[in-house]
């Protein structure tokens, strides 16, 4: 029989709002989703009161059936009933539903067999319990695996995955929408959440941001707070030489996007604030796409001349670091109005076909809303200082937010080129690794030819002496 490995995983958590727990429960998650990867899917289903959760525990226990397999008891308590008598009580807490797909490996069976699939239901009660089975039975069981299907993953890989870095002309601008905008596109256009990869490698708050909580209720993998963290004293920490040096954090970060890449098809990069964001450390967003290798995707502004000269600027500054711009992305356009949408579109685009023609315009994003929730509110509210115990809707999609999330998705693939974007950034990543295979084989040669002129000798350094500035005597 088949050896049947975990593909993929979901899992709804129930609780009461305001639950100390529940919150905690959830916060855990969030930092489960980062360390597992892809193929977890979390939801979060807060109900009002504890007779809510109650009878929701009835309906999950009658629709399972003889099906749903109990990894541990409700806990009851004592309570009075009639005089001298005691009763037990269940007592309400938290509880997760987990469906649990598997599937043989590919390698593991004939190509004209047919798939063998797996699906197991399990429902947990408490947190105790629901995040000691997810270590032991999920994070366990997926990496001791991992030994054993590393060569046969390297065999089948593609080689890195497509890597596009996406950055704004100022904070706010709205790339971590089009973030998602990209992630929800690729999904709808037919790669699979496991081919997918989302991360921030810097960023200077830790609340989950829109595209972060979409992400876990893809099961797509996400890193929304990276190894760079600006927390309030970075950089007076960084300056007294307190902090790691700018190359230790910006090798952490390429070791990062690397990870989180790994057996990925595609990897968006979020940038942080406007270009020059850390600059002062060392490590600015041009320095995070050079050093992971990716390129450029620039998210501009409403309007015809402040929206070019922004995009000229901030191109400027990220291709004096010798980091490729693709184009640009212009976003939360109105509908009408001078600066409507249909009028910029016209004069943004005919700039760039008459003095930008090694850049594309990738298309214009309407303004949109959803209830009174705008895509701006969403990204503002992801700023801040991070809570330790954050509620629901600070970890997962709110009804209003997967509204939005929605519409974003909608908006992307009726308003932007996916296709030639995909193209032009695989384009560009191709073209980089050739010239660092050139530059590396002209190093090796010019290294031999050199060695080979001095009889394979290296050349002695000729002494150097210091000119005196003061009246002492220098004795040689």
């Amino acid at each position: 029989m088949d050896k049947l490995s975990v593909k993929h995983v979901r899992c709804v958590v129930y609780g009461q709002r305001g639950d100390r727990e529940f919150a905690e429960v959830l916060s855990f998650l969030r930092g489960f989703s980062a360390l597992y990867g892809s193929g977890l899917a979390l939801q979060s289903e807060p109900r009002s009161s504890a007779d809510e959760v109650d009878a929701q525990v009835a309906r999950e226990l009658t629709q399972g059936g003889g099906q749903l397999m109990h990894v541990n008891a409700r806990r009851s308590v004592a309570s009075p009933s009639l005089p001298n008598q005691i009763t037990t009580k269940e007592l309400c807490e938290l509880f997760a539903r987990i469906t649990v797909e598997r599937s043989a490996e590919p390698e593991q069976r004939a190509s004209d067999a047919p798939l063998s699939t797996q699906t197991q239901e399990f429902i947990v009660f408490g947190k105790a319990a629901l995040t000691h089975w997810m270590k032991q039975y999920l994070l366990e069981t997926r990496y001791v695996a991992v030994p054993q299907t590393v060569e046969s993953a390297d065999q089948t890989s593609e080689g890195v995955p497509l890597r596009l870095f996406v950055s704004g002309d100022r904070a706010q601008v709205g790339k971590s929408t089009v973030c998602l905008g990209l992630v929800g596109s690729l999904l709808r256009s037919g790669y699979a959440a496991s081919d997918i990869a989302y991360i921030k490698p810097a960023t200077q708050c830790e609340k989950p941001q829109l595209v972060a909580k979409y992400c876990r209720q893809q099961g797509i993998s996400c890193c929304d707070v990276g190894p760079i963290l600006f927390y309030k004293g970075f950089t007076r920490e960084f300056l007294k030489g307190s902090t790691e040096s700018s190359a230790q954090l910006l090798a952490r970060a390429k070791a990062k996007v690397d990870e989180v890449g790994r057996g990925k098809k595609v990897v968006v990069v979020d940038g942080v604030g406007y270009p020059a964001v850390g600059s002062i450390c060392g490590v600015s967003n041009a320095s995070v796409a050079k050093a992971v290798q990716a390129p450029v995707v620039l998210v501009g502004k409403k309007g015809v001349g402040d929206a070019v000269d922004s995009f000229n600027l901030n191109a400027s500054f990220f291709e004096s670091h010798g980091v490729k711009v693709l184009g640009g992305i212009f976003n939360r356009l109105p509908a009408d109005g001078f600066y409507s949408l249909e009028h910029c579109r016209e004069n943004v685009t005919a700039y760039f076909e008459q003095f930008q023609p090694d850049k594309r315009v990738y298309g214009f994003l309407p303004e949109l809303a959803d209830g009174g929730l705008t895509a701006l509110h969403a990204e503002k509210s992801g700023e801040g200082d991070g809570d330790e115990h954050m509620p629901e809707s600070e970890v997962f999609l709110t009804a209003a937010e997967d509204q939005l999330a929605t519409k974003v998705v909608d908006a992307f693939m009726e308003s932007i080129d996916m296709t030639h974007l995909l193209a032009d950034a695989k384009a560009s990543q191709t073209s980089s690794e050739e010239k660092t295979t050139n530059e590396k084989q002209t190093a090796s040669v010019s290294g031999k030819a050199k060695a080979q002129s001095t009889g394979g000798k290296a050349k002695r350094p000729r002494p150097k002496f210091e000119i005196p500035t003061s009246t002492e005597l220098c004795s040689l």
